[in-house]
């Protein structure tokens, strides 16, 4: 040997191969996932249908193909009671989700950006395992009012089961600002305000191998820090969702017997802020929705949805609207391939009196590939 120190260079060597392994052992328990969503839509824009034989860029139609998922997920899991999952979307350029979930007995705790307790119809629906194109209309109100980002949030949840799993209650903590707020707020006063804070309770109970019930309840505030803090004494939550509330309930009902599939739900919002920000009530939004499905072979199955939706409950006149979705599913190859299907859709609505004055029928058809 001439003298050189060699410790320090074998050390790097071992730590680079140690890393390696490590990164190579985690590479190996990533799960990837993906799939696609693209379809065809044709509808009306509060017209009659376009006149035989009429020049196709002439009416004013609506309609064209979309592609709405290029989903790539990436689950890793740890260990038994350890996992972390990341799905992003493509198309958007979106992270949709990002969390990690630890379980201790019956609980199991998740933090990230996830889809928590909330409305049933969207928050334990995936995009890939609804059976309809869309959620029903109040579904997609919700979410816009109550500030998720496609039904997700920022936040940490709870999850507790009792009854052997039969019962499960979640408690989700998020945002509700519509951001990822990671600004060292309040002491930088500069910038948009983000105090917020969203807490949804969900319940289901799995009462027999066919019926489930559930039901959720939430609320949100957001004020900013000098109206939240400043002439009141500390945190006075009783203040804050008094003065500057979202709330909303719903209740909903899952049954399944062999082929037949039925789902039930109900849900009221109250927000103090949309419409009328000067008077003390709040706005009332409310909807309800009965969708029935019946699988006839492995291959083909229909569906059947009724929604009523009224946005205002009386405050804009003659804006609520009775909705009726007719469907089919056709999977082409079940057991070589369970994540394609391909779905097609009528939509039809009509106004209060169940007259259709404004026509506004659509036509969906749509592929998905899951694999």
């Amino acid at each position: 040997m001439s003298g050189k120190n060699y410790a320090a260079p074998i050390r790097l060597i071992a730590l680079g191969a140690a890393l390696l392994a490590v990164s190579t052992t985690a590479f190996e328990k990533l799960d990837f996932q993906g799939g696609t969503q693209m379809g065809y839509t044709y509808g009306q824009n509060g017209r009659a249908w376009p006149a035989p034989l009429k020049d196709a860029l002439g009416n004013e139609n609506r309609g064209g193909f979309y592609l709405n998922q290029l989903r790539l997920n990436a689950n890793m899991v740890f260990d038994s009671s350890f996992s972390g999952k990341a799905e992003a979307n493509l198309i958007t350029a979106d992270i949709a989700e990002i969390y990690l979930q630890k379980r201790w007995g019956n609980y199991r705790v998740r933090a990230g950006k996830f889809r928590g307790a909330g409305l049933k119809s969207v928050t334990q629906a995936d995009e890939f395992e609804r059976a309809t194109v869309n959620p029903p209309r109040y579904a997609r109100v919700w979410g816009g009012v109550t500030r998720t980002l496609n039904y997700r949030d920022f936040g940490i949840e709870v999850e507790r089961d009792f009854l052997s799993g039969a019962l499960r209650n979640r408690l989700f903590l998020r945002n509700a600002n519509g951001e990822n707020v990671y600004n060292d707020e309040p002491s930088f006063p500069v910038g948009k305000a983000t105090q917020a804070l969203g807490l949804d309770y969900a319940v289901d109970w799995r009462i027999s191998p066919y019926t489930e019930w559930g039901g959720h309840v939430g609320a949100l505030g957001d004020k900013a820090w000098a109206e939240f803090v400043g002439t009141h004494e500390g945190w006075q939550a009783q203040y804050w969702f008094k003065t500057n509330p979202v709330v909303d309930a719903s209740v909903n009902h899952l049954m399944d017997v062999g082929r037949f599939h039925m789902f039930n739900e109900a849900m009221i919002l109250y927000n103090r802020l949309v419409l009328n920000p000067q008077d003390s009530a709040a706005t009332k939004t409310w909807g309800v929705s009965s969708q029935i499905r019946f699988e006839h072979s492995e291959r083909w199955a229909s569906l059947f949805r009724y929604e009523f939706f009224d946005n205002t409950d009386g405050y804009i006149p003659d804006d609520a609207l009775h909705m009726a979705t007719l469907g089919f599913i056709f999977r082409p190859a079940p057991s070589a391939y369970p994540g394609m299907k391909l779905t097609t859709e009528y939509v039809r609505s009509y106004e209060e009196g169940l007259v259709n004055s404004f026509a506004n029928d659509l036509l969906y058809c749509q592929f998905q590939m899951w694999f």
